[in-house]
């Protein structure tokens, strides 16, 4: 049994180690290094924002990338003005509902050492994943944020 749970933390040691170095390169500090020549040349209170992980109306989408990474989806919105480019930054939650499920079951009697069915009713857990804009930015048609939205909390 200890051989089969040291494998267990095992795996979830290599999991987590896997984990950090993908993300290790969705980082504001990794981004900035992309584009260091662009950073650099930005106000101090630009750099900050953007080491920040936080933009400001005005940023350029380099600015933008820098700070928050590539976005989830990407939209145009086309309108009497023209199109202008929106990108969208998605949020998850999942949520746990209970329902009654009715019907036949196998169950394997060890005693008798026989597999018989029966009909019954059980409470299961059902898992339902909702996603959300938590952030939308809009850009002009130069590439200039022009409207920030953030999802109400």
């Amino acid at each position: 049994m200890n051989r089969r749970v040291g494998w267990y933390r095992r795996a979830s040691l290599w999991s987590v180690l896997g984990a950090l170095l993908l993300t290790g390169c969705a980082t504001p500090r990794s981004r900035i290094q992309e584009f260091q020549t662009v950073f650099d040349s930005l106000d101090p209170a630009q750099q900050e924002l953007i080491e920040a992980g936080q933009i400001d109306i005005g940023f350029t989408e380099d600015m933008v990338y820098m700070a928050l990474g590539k976005p989830d989806r990407e939209f145009t919105r086309r309108t009497a003005e023209g199109e202008v480019a929106l990108w969208a930054y998605t949020s998850h939650f999942t949520r746990t509902r209970r329902e009654l499920v009715h019907g036949t079951f196998r169950v394997h009697d060890r005693r008798a050492g026989r597999v018989h069915s029966v009909r019954d009713s059980v409470w299961v857990d059902v898992p339902t994943y909702h996603e959300f804009d938590r952030l939308r930015v809009e850009f002009d048609d130069e590439g200039v944020v022009r409207a920030i939205e953030r999802a109400a909390q």
